[in-house]
């Protein structure tokens, strides 16, 4: 089925390439009266049915389809088109979801049915606090991450095998006052056939017991300024190993859902640009990390997607649609989710906003992407509820959550064992 729509884009692509070359050679024409016309229904109709890098390229044949983009009614047909050739969830496919009302439990969801997950041993009832899903399942496989500790484990829920990865090769505890690991994306090596998990450690030197060893001709203890640190490492599944990363990436500074999203063997997040000082340069990227050549790429973001506003509040989620990467922002004010994606790593410009949503008042965050693209939210009184983006109605799921705990991923049973590819 993939490959039928890689082909019908190819020709729609041929067509309208063909379309071009034509109209120039018309025009080329001088000598002759040439009457000709090419109804716009049947190019808008094309045009609203290719992918976005396509249709990106296409603007630029003619001044009316570069203007495109700004057209409420084709960008409301292009966001339908878009939609209904999502990826559908193959068949056997679940949901699961992690929430807190009002303890933090897991759920698998199948149909009408709602199953309650026992947890990894790893994570001790009275510890068991600020759990998250870092990433999609890959091959059955869920990585969670409490907090900014170093606890993080890949676990088969079909299965019931976890494993607990190792220590960080930053150093010991005993060095450092403090440790903290942001972690920025779980995926799939499909190079070297490995998961790999990628995370931020910023650590604060221990001072207390050396500052009697600093001393000037007096006698005196002198000032010892605070000593801070960071690195990157990227965790190997068939290495069992983390190896630190020569890398100056940018790094995100939220961990709720929505920060994360990983798509063919890259891990996405995104940077508001945030000043030493707390405060905004107003410019924002978005960051890839190829998970294969361990090198990254920044995409600027659009600044009105990083408005920035005394009257208007705005909460952004990273999401994957139709394997595109796509951006959600709540402007809350309005209570309207506007919905924009990418059509070309590191291009500015190929950012396209193809939904608004609402205002929708008693929406409060999305906490995922369902079947053919369709979302989950959290309304403001805590329930939880589905969107279906054809019938544009909302369905309760029955289940209340609670602020940055909810987290939905489609899930596919598998037996793969994450022992089964360490050397």
């Amino acid at each position: 089925e993939k490959l039928k729509r890689e082909i019908i884009y190819f020709l729609l692509s041929i067509f309208l390439r063909v379309l071009e070359e034509f109209e120039k050679m018309l025009k080329s024409i001088s000598s002759e009266k040439v009457s000709y016309h090419i109804p716009d229904d049947l190019t808008f109709s094309i045009l609203s049915k290719l992918p976005l890098k396509s249709l990106k390229r296409f603007t630029c044949v003619r001044k009316s389809w570069s203007l495109l983009p700004q057209n409420p009614n084709f960008m409301n047909i292009y966001g339908n088109n878009f939609m209904s050739r999502n990826n559908e969830c193959e068949e056997g496919s679940s949901f699961l979801l992690l929430q807190t009302q009002p303890f933090q439990e897991l759920y698998l969801l199948s149909d009408e049915n709602k199953i309650k997950l026992d947890w990894p041993h790893q994570f001790e009832e009275e510890e068991r606090n600020e759990v998250y899903i870092l990433g999609p399942v890959i091959n059955g496989i869920v990585c969670l991450f409490q907090g900014q500790s170093s606890c993080v484990v890949l676990w088969n829920p079909a299965t019931q095998e976890s494993k607990l990865l190792p220590s960080s090769p930053a150093g010991s505890p005993i060095l450092y006052e403090y440790i903290f690991f942001e972690y920025h994306g779980f995926g799939y090596d499909h190079v070297t056939d490995d998961y790999k998990v990628i995370r931020y450690v910023s650590y604060r030197f221990c001072q207390t017991d050396f500052e009697t060893d600093y001393e000037n001709d007096s006698g005196d203890e002198l000032e010892i300024p605070e000593t801070r640190d960071a690195t990157w490492e990227v965790y190997s599944l068939r290495n069992n190993s983390w190896k630190k990363l020569d890398l100056d990436m940018p790094r995100s500074f939220h961990w709720q859902v929505g920060a994360f999203v990983y798509l063919k063997g890259l891990c996405y997040w995104y940077d508001e640009g945030l000043l030493s000082e707390g405060e905004y340069q107003n410019k924002a990227y978005l960051v890839s990390f190829d998970l294969s050549s361990e090198v990254f790429c920044t995409t600027s973001m659009p600044l009105d997607m990083n408005d920035a506003s005394d009257v208007v509040f705005v909460s952004r989620h990273l999401l994957v649609l139709n394997d595109h990467i796509a951006f959600i922002s709540n402007y809350v004010d309005t209570t309207t989710f506007h919905i924009s994606i990418l059509g070309e790593l590191g291009v500015k410009e190929s950012w396209t906003k193809i939904f608004i949503l609402g205002p929708l008042p008693c929406i409060e965050e999305p906490i995922g992407v369902g079947e053919n693209g369709d979302l989950f939210f959290r309304r403001k009184d805590d329930e939880l509820v589905w969107f279906n983006f054809s019938t544009q109605i909302f369905k309760e799921l029955g289940i209340k959550g609670k602020f940055c705990f909810c987290h939905i991923v489609i899930y596919k049973e598998s037996l793969f064992r994450t022992g089964q590819i360490n050397n």
